[in-house]
């Protein structure tokens, strides 16, 4: 097994699959986007196409982008693959750059394989950890607000609403949440940073809306021999 192992899993749970782990504490200086023109309006309607999209039952698949940006540091790593979310929670990434991983998500358990170590691990989520999933898609925007709040840039020319969310309450491992949402409720990036300044941003491109796919599909077991770990 690879030394960084431990690591990578860290990675996976606390910052939605293999980003690093929360280094700072809550007293670390919170950082945030430009301040956005407070439109309750627009953002609830930005979060409501967002929701009539991806909310249908179907399973919807979109190839990906993922960079983490740590705080302080000018490099970012870079990894890519596909994802697919589908009513009512349910996540899947697979990641094929640069290396092969899998990390799924169903009712509050995250899964994350490794086929280059043969081992599974099983986590429960925490609230923020979920928050920073892309069923936040799935969110009903009154839950998101009573959690959030949430502004909202004004479109620009192609329909896009950047949408950001940022806790009520204060939160270590959340500072705000953006997300970019298309005039047809598809989601181009979800991004976000946490109180220490670390930064992940996801872009997505080409939705496609396919078949539902089973349940084991967002609950992975591994093929035979995969060690289990739970935590």
């Amino acid at each position: 097994m690879r030394t960084c192992y431990g690591s990578v899993v860290n990675r996976a749970f606390a910052v939605l699959a293999l980003t690093a782990a929360v280094a700072g504490s809550a007293h670390a200086q919170k950082t945030s986007p430009t301040p956005r023109p407070a439109d309750p309006g627009a953002a609830t309607a930005a979060l409501e196409r967002a929701v009539a999209r991806y909310s249908d039952g179907s399973a919807h698949s979109a190839a990906f982008v993922q960079i983490y940006t740590p705080s302080g540091f000018a490099t970012a790593r870079r990894e890519a693959g596909t994802v697919v979310i589908q009513t009512p929670q349910r996540v899947r990434f697979d990641y094929t750059a640069p290396e092969k991983k899998i990390f799924t998500y169903d009712s509050g358990e995250g899964r994350f394989f490794s086929p280059e170590d043969k081992q599974l691990t099983v986590r429960r989520l925490s609230e923020d950890e979920k928050s920073r999933l892309p069923v936040v898609f799935l969110r009903d925007p009154a839950d998101l607000g009573r959690q959030y709040e949430i502004t909202v840039d004004p479109a620009d020319p192609s329909g896009i609403s950047r949408v950001l969310l940022t806790p009520r309450v204060g939160r270590p491992e959340l500072a705000w949440l953006r997300l970019a949402i298309d005039k047809d409720g598809s989601v181009r990036e979800l991004s976000y940073q946490d109180t220490a300044g670390n930064k992940t941003e996801f872009r997505f491109e080409a939705w496609q809306k396919g078949k539902a796919r089973p349940a084991a599909d967002f609950r992975i077991t591994g093929p035979p021999g995969t060690r289990i770990v739970e935590n």
